[in-house]
C-alpha cells in the first residue's frame, strides 16, 4: 500500500489528505512530498530546456530559409559578376557587419590569437561554398543545388561527430542510423529528379 501511495505521489497525482496515512506514516508522507517537490523542479527544468530547444529549432529553420534565399540571390549575382566578384561582395559585407558587431556590442579589440590555425580554413571554405553554390544554382537551380549539398553536409558532419574532429564531442556513428541516411538520400533523389 505504501509503495502504491508513494508511486501515486511521485507521478504528480493529487493526493487526497488521508488522515490515517499522515498519522500512521508521517516519515513516508514527508518523503513523498519532498520527492514530489523535487520532481516538480525537474519538470520545470525540462520544460525550460524544451523551450530553449524550440528557439534553436526556430533559428535553424530561419537559417535554412536564409540559405535558400542567399543561394538564389548569389545565382542572380552570377549574371552580372564573376564568381570571385560575388565572393568578394558577400564576404566583404559579412566582414564589415562582423567588425561593427564586435566593436559595438562586445567592445573588445579584434584578435586572432588563441585560436588554432586550422579554424581559419573556414574563410577558404566560405569562398568555395559561395562560388560553387552561385555557379551551380545558375546551372541546375536552387532546389537541386541545396538538396545535393545536404549529402555533403551529412557526410562531413557524420565524420566530425564520429571522430571528434576540431574539438567536437565524439558521437560514434551507429549502424541503426543508416536507414535514416538512406531515407534522406532517397528524398534528395526524388527532389533532384522532380
Amino acid at each position: 500500500v505504501l509503495s502504491e501511495l508513494s508511486r501515486f505521489l511521485l507521478s504528480g497525482g493529487n493526493f487526497p489528505p488521508f488522515f490515517c496515512f499522515t498519522v500512521l506514516f508521517p516519515e513516508a508522507a514527508e518523503c513523498g512530498l519532498k520527492k514530489q517537490s523535487a520532481y516538480g523542479k525537474i519538470a520545470k527544468t525540462e520544460k525550460k530546456n524544451r523551450e530553449e530547444n524550440s528557439v534553436y529549432f526556430l533559428f535553424l529553420i530561419l537559417s535554412g530559409i536564409f540559405q535558400g534565399l542567399m543561394v538564389s540571390l548569389n545565382g542572380q549575382l552570377g549574371n552580372y559578376y564573376s564568381l570571385f566578384g560575388i565572393c568578394f561582395f558577400v564576404h566583404a559585407i559579412a566582414a564589415v557587419l562582423l567588425v561593427l558587431y564586435v566593436k559595438g556590442k562586445e567592445k573588445k579589440p579584434l584578435s586572432f590569437r588563441g585560436a588554432p590555425p586550422y579554424v581559419f580554413l573556414v574563410g577558404f571554405m566560405g569562398v568555395a561554398m559561395v562560388a560553387s553554390s552561385s555557379w551551380c544554382t545558375l546551372r541546375i537551380g536552387a532546389t537541386a543545388m541545396l538538396s545535393l549539398s545536404v549529402i555533403g553536409q551529412m557526410i562531413s558532419s557524420a565524420l566530425v561527430d564520429h571522430y571528434g574532429w576540431f574539438g567536437a564531442e565524439k558521437k560514434p556513428f551507429r549502424l541503426k542510423q543508416l536507414p535514416c541516411y538512406a531515407l534522406v538520400m532517397a528524398g534528395i533523389f526524388l527532389v533532384v529528379q522532380g
